[in-house]
């Protein structure tokens, strides 16, 4: 008997053919921790990747867009509420995301830069919070927002969406 493999293309927007001469996981998920080491992440309910690739990263590392109070607030949600993605693309950068989805799935590369684009519309106020919180722990945190040009500065991103990005 076959097995049969679920991959969440609704979600991820993987498909059989994108295995076919993949890189395994245990060899992609080495490369993903190196990228990653002294990195900060941005993106959109992140737990969800990390979980899948069984990694913990640095809370003080992560900016997850689900979990900032702010951006819900600027959206006109509750408080108590995590909006989606599509949901504070829609009200916050005025752009209209996952809209091909279905049995093709998300696109990664336009969820990861809304998710980048609604992080630097509250990033002072976000990373100032966060300075507060940690320099109570006499951390050796430095905010990213010192360099703002390593947004997109990323050998794994396609041309086309460098080239593109506001």
């Amino acid at each position: 008997m076959k097995r049969k493999r679920n991959y969440r293309t609704r979600w991820s927007g993987i498909r059989r053919h994108h295995l076919h001469n993949a890189t395994p996981f245990v060899e992609a998920k080495e490369e993903i921790v190196s990228i990653l080491e002294g990195k900060v992440v941005v993106g959109h309910s992140v737990h969800n990747d990390f979980e899948v690739l069984d990694i913990i990263h640095p809370c003080h590392m992560v900016r997850d867009t689900s979990m900032m109070r702010l951006l819900s607030r600027l959206a006109g949600f509750p408080r108590e509420r995590c909006p989606s993605l599509k949901m504070l693309a829609s009200k916050l950068l005025n752009r209209r995301i996952q809209v091909r989805t279905g049995k093709r799935g998300h696109c990664s590369v336009e969820d990861a830069q809304a998710a980048l684009d609604l992080y630097k519309l509250v990033e002072g106020e976000w990373e100032q919070e966060l300075q507060n919180k940690l320099s109570d722990h006499h951390s050796l945190y430095k905010p990213s927002y010192i360099s703002s040009n390593h947004y997109m500065q990323d050998e794994y991103w396609p041309d086309d969406v460098v080239a593109g990005s506001p």
